[in-house]
């Protein structure tokens, strides 16, 4: 039986792509892709992508395997309400991958988000859920080399009362969970955190605002490992966002945290911050920058956290002059350091870099070719680096 190359199952792939772009340009596809029932809007997705990925099992040296990954993703989205106005938003997607030389490492993804903004008078409700269940191979902190089904599910909302027109309060609640498969030799972990916190407006479209908040994280063992702490945690913040000048805008917080584990083990409290922002340079050109600093829960030994900094951009430029074609080049660098808890102190590097040029072929069907490269470093787990090019086709709003 003939068995086609790598080489040639990418070109002919990259062949029915074209095909397929050739023959829907001439299908208006506006009447297939949105169903409208009131303010109901029903909006099915499909994207095929073909990826080449230079080390998939996230391992170093003779162990390294490639192999070419077709990747399906149909999905739908259902929106009730208007963006600009009231609305509820609910999207699924799955992620099937087909692996060419290592077929048992096919794995099948499935996302379920709902998000919310809800507002009367003086108060404000907004929501976000998600549910995911994953079975795709781990890479990065809890890199195990190989398939792990999983569970994660998160939900935060957050309820405002304006006070007067330019002071309000809010609470918020926030629960995230990882449930890994029994015999997963790491731990599940699930962290629940409640806020309370004042805005007041300083300019019509910025507002500065502190907060604090109380939670607990903890985690549990998949297999024989004795169940460890749960850690208690206090902190507060000050920041501002909104639109800070006429092309800058996002959102600056900073504060302290304190921490401890529940049968009195010491925890690293320190400073912890969270900045996004967004600078337009032009109509063409942006840049998105981000920083973050926060404590976590180790996963993989029990009474155990570390501080990780976190840093990353994005430089996206519109390539043409209708705005079709765009380009993006983006990067992020995350640095892991772990509490001393006797013998050598953990120490983890990790980095990313991506580049990507996207075309908007019609308003429903877009192509993208994308690299990504990352690169992951312990003194204590497992080091590798990743090469993945990808080619993309997508279909829907």
């Amino acid at each position: 039986m003939f068995r086609p190359t790598p080489r040639q199952r990418l070109l002919a792939i990259a062949a029915g792509f074209s095909t397929g772009i050739t023959h829907s340009l001439a299908v208006d596809a506006t009447s297939l892709l949105v169903y409208s029932v009131g303010p109901l809007h029903v909006k099915p997705q499909l994207s095929l992508s073909e990826r080449y990925d230079d080390n998939i099992f996230y391992r170093a040296g003779n162990a390294v395997e490639d192999d070419f990954v077709t990747v399906v993703s149909p999905g739908v989205n259902f929106q009730l309400g208007r963006r600009d106005a009231n609305y509820i938003l609910f999207d699924y997607q799955f992620d099937q991958l087909f692996y060419l030389q290592h077929s048992g490492q096919n794995s099948g993804d499935h996302v379920f988000s709902l998000n919310s903004n809800l507002a009367w008078k003086r108060l404000t409700v907004e929501g976000a859920d998600r549910v995911q269940f994953l079975s795709g191979i781990l890479g990065g902190t809890d890199n195990l080399g190989r398939r792990v089904d999983r569970r994660t599910y998160y939900d935060n909302y957050t309820i405002g009362y304006a006070l007067t027109e330019k002071t309000g309060i809010y609470v918020a609640g926030l629960f995230d969970a990882v449930d890994y498969e029994k015999g997963t030799p790491l731990y599940d972990s699930n962290t629940l955190r409640g806020t309370g916190g004042f805005a007041f407006q300083v300019t019509p479209k910025s507002r500065l605002f502190g907060e604090v908040y109380y939670g607990q994280a903890a985690i549990d063992p998949n297999g024989a490992a004795v169940k460890g702490p749960h850690q208690e945690f206090l902190g507060g913040f000050l920041g501002a966002r909104g639109e800070f000048t006429s092309r800058l805008t996002g959102r600056v917080k900073a504060g302290y945290e304190v921490r401890e584990f529940s049968d009195r083990t010491p925890a690293p409290s320190a400073p912890v911050v969270e900045a996004s922002l967004e600078q337009r340079f032009s109509d063409k050109t942006s840049l998105t920058l981000a920083y973050t600093r926060r404590n976590t829960v180790s996963v993989q030994v029990a009474r155990l956290s570390y501080t990780a900094d976190s840093v990353s951009g994005q430089l996206t430029q519109v390539l043409s002059s209708d705005g079709k074609l765009v380009g993006t080049i983006g990067g992020s660098f995350e640095n892991d350091d772990y509490e001393e808890i006797g013998g050598p102190v953990r120490h983890d590097v990790w980095y990313r870099a991506s580049a990507a040029v996207n075309y908007s072929i019609q308003l429903w069907l877009k192509a993208g070719l994308i690299y990504e490269f990352e690169s992951y470093h312990s003194n204590q787990v497992i080091d590798y680096d990743v090469n993945r090019v990808s080619l993309r086709v997508s279909v829907g709003y």
